[in-house]
């Protein structure tokens, strides 16, 4: 759609004036071609038609028999049930031009087009359709880009133009299939699909929008996929091949206008390619879920709504399916769907969820700010919020902010959504001040939280937000009361602003590292809080350890340069024209923008530019340091990455070096490599310098527990589950340092080395640890871990072995022998095997009691003994006198073992020895 507007400026005559110079003029399309429709007025609305537009074409020497009034439905333009709205002049289009026929005009007829439409908005229709004049006046036009070239390449086809015939050419190329003659045979149809559709989605991603589960994402992927269908089943062609080079003809056809279209030209093969992939994977899994389904209802011939369902959420026969996937499955083997049935089902779904309450809150502030707008009282200034400078090592002095910003005053107070000239203490409500300090939550970066301190009391604020232009301060009265009218003195929590300063920083260097490492990533949204920030971000390929370590090392290096972070303010026009700034797509951003630019101080180059109001440090040494701690995956081909900063990540990076320190201990320990000793010294300096840290992160943290002890934020909590984590940290590593100590002093055992693996696993799932080194630990765990048991297990079986033979020397006239062992970790099935390999004379009642289960093992040598029988082993049960689960678990040619899993402990298994010594023996 093309378009010109006018807000104010002019009006009917000179919009109709430059659309006729235009076509008759600059386009040479013939007056009497062309037919103009007007608004023929409505008696139910009291409008009457509109006889200024009919003079101004008449004016223009338009004949009075291509002058056609139409009524509300073509001629009066509405953007909804309320709103701007007005009447129209359309501009119709005959292709064949050799008789007058103003009776096709709007009649559908493919001969008699509408190309143009000029919207006079001069009306606002209000929501009880009342319509009352607008003070000024509008213009808003949308002309037909396909039909105007149609028109310009003489041809009554849409798709017989210079936009679609280089793609046809290009389909025909790589296909072999008959050139497109413009009918509606059903290949002619398949070229204008995969043409058009190639068209919107490179305009479609090369605007920010990427394939995804939901909405218009959802419908951008479905539409990749109908692509990818057109170029296998009809055209016969690789999409990997053929999908790309369309989009080049699309760069050659439109790339001159839209310039971004020619930027984005790999981004949008890159995530074809890899939409691509994720289809052709998703297929294949599909197909399994299929398969099983129908292994289990057999052969039908109808697909029931339900098993839809089944196959849609996933579950039942494996993943998730789209229903557009169990269609295309259900198709290739003769199903037909039962659509009605499955719509119902859906219906019904919706219906219970709509019965649910809603838990969203309407905004306590509405009243105040509503209040506010209609006394016209100015907005809020908060530019006071960047007032702040570098003390160094990462620490800011924010008394320049309380210098400049005094004096300031509250001008509103609400209470229970109702406006208040007062706060009483206790009183949880909302204050609205001339000025602020503040930072309200925006561009994905956490509130400032802080304190509004008066003469008489002082009110804790918990959350900050922008309404209308004006700052509300959430929170409740600490102490005494606080009115309006009153001199304030703001006060945010540094910690809180620091953290979010870092992190924020840190944000655009790692957009930046991300940019140079993958040219074809996006931002997909952020989140910034005092401790850490998650960023998500286009990735079409998979990230490796050594990705992550390369840009985590990126950011490191812009830390160490010590590049200034500088804040410019610019009108966004100006702001735009930067060289290679980054913005958010789609975001609206104000006529003057903030501009955050990272590099050296001689301003040389910039490594990072963004319009950004977010807060920022003043220099990224004041960063300290930086890790990626988690990646996850939040949807098709979009990454999550979770870091920190300062303190945080330098923790992150001693506890990852801890980590690597312990697996290489526990590879020298399971190989008995002389180099242990060293191993042992070193993961002990490692662990001692978590310790302390760790010891003085504990300090910092329950120092700001302290001072927020009457606090009911969110923050509040925040601080207590990080200072639970760390209380669990230092513990971990205390117990590691315990272990390390016993080995140096005097060396390990088996159990040392269990009890060191399980120590790693734990360590690695706190939250600071680097993502690199949670990967390379969780490679060591896997490939260690069958060492560890079958170490453990040899230790314990031999263990066991020689209290079984102590047992024979101790009782050498006895039949039966029996032995107790307590928490000795070791699998039943692995006692259960030891058993069946030994060759015993005696019958052998193990008796295994370790941690909350017990196991009891009977061996029975069939050199002595019959096997025993579903009689028997319900006796032994009875005699056990606690529940229990008995079977037979392994015979040979010269045993028999028996295991019962008891859910309690015995005390003896004395009636046990007297019923087997009782056994008829083998004859």
């Amino acid at each position: 759609m093309l378009g010109n507007w006018s807000f104010g400026d002019y009006f009917k005559v000179r919009v109709c004036q430059m659309a006729f110079h235009l076509l008759t003029k600059e386009f040479k399309v013939p007056v009497e071609r062309l037919y103009f429709t007007y608004f023929g007025g409505d008696k139910s609305l009291n409008l009457s038609a509109d006889e200024e537009c009919r003079q101004i074409w008449r004016s223009l020497g338009i004949p009075a028999d291509r002058l056609i009034p139409f009524g509300l439905k073509d001629n009066f333009w509405e953007m909804g049930l309320s709103g701007p709205c007005g009447p129209c002049t359309e501009i119709h289009y005959d292709h064949r031009g050799s008789v007058c026929s103003p009776a096709e005009v709007n009649s559908g007829s493919p001969d008699v087009v509408e190309i143009w439409n000029l919207v006079f908005m001069q009306y606002n229709r209000l929501p009880d359709s009342s319509l009352v004049p607008l003070p000024t006046h509008h213009v808003d036009t949308g002309m037909g880009l396909e039909r105007m070239v149609a028109v310009l390449n003489g041809t009554a086809d849409n798709y017989s133009t210079d936009l679609f015939l280089p793609l046809f050419k290009e389909i025909e190329k790589l296909s072999g299939c008959p050139e497109y003659k413009g009918n509606l045979l059903p290949l002619d149809t398949s070229y204008r699909l995969l043409a058009d559709h190639t068209r919107m989605f490179t305009v479609a991603i090369s605007d920010g929008l990427l394939p995804s589960q939901d909405n218009l994402g959802h419908k951008l992927r479905s539409l990749l996929v109908r692509c990818v269908d057109l170029c296998r089943k009809v055209f016969h062609t690789d999409p990997l091949t053929t999908l790309p080079l369309l989009v080049s003809r699309v760069r050659e056809s439109l790339g001159s206008v839209y310039p971004e279209i020619e930027q984005s030209e790999k981004k949008v093969c890159d995530i074809v390619q890899a939409t691509i992939h994720h289809y052709d994977k998703h297929k294949e899994q599909a197909m399994k879920s299929f398969n099983k389904m129908l292994s289990k209802h057999g052969n039908i011939k109808v697909l029931p709504g339900d098993i839809m369902l089944q196959l849609e959420h996933g579950g039942y026969f494996g993943k998730p399916m789209a229903v557009e996937m169990i269609s295309e499955l259900a198709s290739t083997l003769g199903i037909s769907l039962d659509m009605d049935g499955y719509t119902k089902l859906c219906q019904s779904t919706k219906a219970d969820i709509s019965t649910l309450p809603l838990t969203s809150l309407p905004d306590r502030a509405s009243s105040l700010v509503n209040q506010m707008l209609q006394l016209g009282v100015a907005p809020t200034d908060d530019s006071y919020k960047y007032s702040h400078c570098s003390l160094g090592d990462g620490v800011f002095d924010f008394t320049q902010m309380l210098e400049v910003i005094s004096p300031v005053h509250v001008r509103g107070i609400s209470k229970d959504n109702c406006l208040h000239r007062e706060l009483l203490e206790s009183d949880v409500g909302e204050v609205v001040l001339d000025k602020t300090c503040f930072y309200s939550e925006a561009g994905g970066q956490e509130a400032d939280q802080g304190e509004l301190v008066s003469e008489t009391g002082t009110f804790q604020v918990t959350d900050v937000q922008r309404k209308s232009g004006y700052i509300v301060h959430y929170g409740h009265m600490r102490q005494g009361t606080l009115q309006i009218g009153q001199q304030i003195e703001p006060r945010i929590y540094q910690e809180i602003r620091e953290g979010c300063m870092r992190n924020h920083t840190a944000t655009h260097l790692l957009q930046s590292a991300l940019t140079d490492l993958l040219p074809s990533t996006q931002q997909q949204g952020s989140s910034i809080t005092s401790h850490k920030l998650t960023f998500n971000f286009l990735a079409l390929s998979a990230l490796d350890s050594k990705s992550i370590q390369q840009t985590q090392a990126a950011v490191q290096s812009f830390i160490k340069k010590e590049y200034l972070v500088s804040r410019t303010t610019l009108p966004l026009e100006v702001a735009l024209k930067i060289p290679n700034v980054k913005v958010l797509q789609n975001e609206k951003y104000p006529e003057e923008v903030s501009v955050i630019s990272i590099g050296p101080e001689n301003g040389s180059f910039y490594s990072s530019v963004e319009l950004c109001g977010g807060t920022h440090v003043l220099n990224t040494s004041d960063l300290e340091d930086f890790c990626i701690t988690q990646m996850t995956s939040k949807a098709q081909n979009v990454k999550r990455v979770t870091c920190v900063t300062g303190s945080q990540a330098q923790l992150a990076h001693l506890n990852g070096s801890v980590l690597r320190s312990m697996c290489q201990l526990l590879e020298d320990l399971i190989k008995h490599q002389p180099g242990q000793n060293h191993s042992v010294k070193q993961s002990l300096k490692y662990a001692q310098q978590v310790l302390h840290a760790l010891g003085a992160q504990q300090e910092r943290l329950e120092h700001s527990l302290h001072l927020l002890a009457q606090n009911v934020s969110d923050y509040y909590a925040r601080l207590k589950n990080l200072n639970e984590e760390n209380q669990k940290t230092r513990s971990l590593m205390q117990s590691y340092i315990d272990i390390l100590k016993k080995i140096a002093t005097v060396g390990h055992e088996e159990q040392d080395i269990k009890q060191l693996f399980t120590l790693i696993r734990k360590i690695q799932q706190v939250e600071l640890v680097p993502k690199v080194v949670r990967e390379e630990v969780h490679s060591c765990l896997v490939k260690n871990e069958q060492k560890v048991t079958e170490m453990i297990n040899k230790k314990n079986i031999s263990h066991i072995n020689q209290l079984i033979e102590d047992q024979f020397k101790r009782f050498p006239d006895s039949s039966v022998v029996s032995l107790t062992v307590n928490d000795i970790d070791i699998n039943h099935r692995q006692i259960t095997k030891s058993l069946s390999k030994q060759m015993l004379s005696k019958c052998v009642i193990l008796l295994n009691q370790c941690h909350k289960t017990t196991d009891l093992f009977i061996s029975l040598p069939l050199s002595s003994f019959q096997p025993l029988v579903d009689e028997d082993l319900d006796e032994l049960k009875a005699l056990l006198k606690v529940e229990a689960k008995g079977k037979l678990s392994a015979q040979n040619s010269t045993v028999a073992i028996y295991t019962f899993h008891l859910q309690g402990e015995i005390n003896h298994t004395n009636s046990l020895i007297s019923y087997i010594e009782n056994l008829k023996p083998k004859q």
